[in-house]
């Protein structure tokens, strides 16, 4: 009797135990739903438009719309509303962002975003475009794009418009044809690249005048698309031309700068790209072509199987700054190392010349200095540099030693620093 007795106590013990802790929790709810709602997650990540997404939270059946970016959602069109969850088709223009829970008592604001898979489609990019203009791109999902290059170091990140199906945007002025780089948001952020370039208008020349022109006179340029040059380039001046007389889309006038020569005129637009002129601008005064070499050492490049061979500073045999005949002359820095412009590599006898001949303009601090000439390092003859004009030289092969023939060809400054430009070099 006493074990019956001790079991029906505990049970009574356990019953009493039961009845506290449902009293206890009752209260416990009732203290912590106080009618205010709240959102505790939602899901899954990662859906995609027109999947259903799930709220959590407490009383959810008091809420009237949910705001996503790039759309809204009223109760009226949930999938389902209770106190603890809501289920919603996740709208075609839902974009990534926090979530809005609008209720009559107020909005509540997820503390992540909301974010999706999108499979972004292109179906068409503008073919062509001047610089400044806009163009629109086509397709799916347009309004995920967030960054547009144009280059590996252009980037566009604010857009004219943007839509489910286009974006539109304004090309940079210094954009250059070619693919563009679209880039998206999303669960999986996606890179596309165009199928095909963007084609950036640029300026053209289809004739200038007068011909020739004076230095400090107005030469006018006419063509297309000119307003988009930036700096006008031509032979001989120190700097680019960036200051115009005027300028508009069918026609440049500037004012030829002083030490201008004879070449082509180069337009640069704002990409940095260059177009040159088909015909040559010549200059009132310029001097006549010169009689051509039987036999060249360099004619707009080394020829003849010469190579350079020289020492001391720089020495630029492609040179366009400044030339005295063809498109090419070599430009040499001259350090004060008594260094050279050195011809070695080639090989030619001497039975059927008279003479060497070569062209040599001196830039501002070269007058009056020494430029030893030699022939497989002989005799040495000195000229004398003449700056801001071409002159001619001719050697006789006396000057030279009487060689019979030639294997190395030097011009070696005589302990001087400063520039001068080398042309048309040969034999008569």
């Amino acid at each position: 009797m006493k074990r019956i007795y001790n079991i029906r106590l505990l049970t009574l013990i356990c019953l009493v135990m039961s009845i506290g802790l449902a009293t206890t929790s009752c209260k416990k709810d009732e203290t912590t739903n106080s009618g205010v709602v709240e959102l505790l997650s939602f899901g899954p990540s990662g859906v995609k438009h027109g999947d259903q997404i799930t709220f959590i939270g407490k009383n959810l059946d008091k809420v009237t719309s949910i705001r996503m970016v790039g759309d809204s959602i009223p109760s009226s069109a949930f999938v389902k509303q209770a106190s603890e969850q809501i289920v919603i088709i996740v709208p075609q223009k839902g974009e990534r962002g926090l979530v809005i829970l609008r209720t009559t008592e107020g909005s509540v604001v997820s503390k992540t975003p909301f974010d999706l898979l999108v499979p972004v489609t292109i179906t068409s990019i503008t073919t062509e475009s001047r610089p400044g203009d806009n163009i629109t791109i086509t397709g799916n999902y347009m309004n995920w794009i967030s960054q547009v290059w144009f280059t590996k170091d252009l980037l566009v990140t604010q857009f004219v418009s943007k839509s489910l199906t286009q974006l539109v945007v304004k090309v940079p002025v210094a954009a250059k044809s070619g693919s563009l780089l679209l880039n998206t948001g999303g669960v999986k952020p996606m890179s596309i690249t165009s199928d095909k370039d963007l084609i950036v208008t640029l300026p053209a020349i289809t004739s200038f005048g007068p011909i020739p022109v004076d230095i400090g006179a107005n030469l006018t340029i006419t063509g297309t698309n000119l307003d988009l040059t930036k700096e006008v380039r031509v032979k001989g001046a120190a700097a680019p031309i960036t200051t115009f007389v005027s300028k508009s889309a069918t026609q440049l006038v500037v004012k030829v700068p002083p030490l201008t020569s004879k070449g082509l005129i180069t337009l640069v637009a704002y990409s940095g790209v260059t177009i040159d002129s088909q015909q040559k601008l010549l200059i009132v005064g310029d001097l006549p072509d010169l009689a051509p070499v039987k036999y060249a050492f360099y004619e707009d490049a080394l020829m003849n199987g010469w190579s350079d061979w020289g020492w001391g500073g720089p020495r630029d045999f492609s040179n366009t700054e400044n030339v005295r005949d063809g498109d090419k002359a070599i430009k040499v820095t001259c350090d004060g190392s008594w260094g050279a412009l050195y011809m070695g590599g080639g090989n030619v006898s001497l039975a059927t010349y008279t003479e060497l001949t070569f062209a040599l303009f001196g830039k501002p601090g070269t007058n009056g200095k020494v430029l030893k000439v030699a022939a497989n390092w002989g005799s040495q003859y000195d000229i004398v540099i003449q700056e801001g004009k071409w002159i001619e030289y001719k050697l006789t092969f006396a000057n030279l030693g009487n060689p019979t023939k030639i294997t190395d060809l030097v011009f070696q400054e005589a302990g001087w620093a400063g520039v001068y430009y080398i042309d048309h070099i040969g034999l008569r």
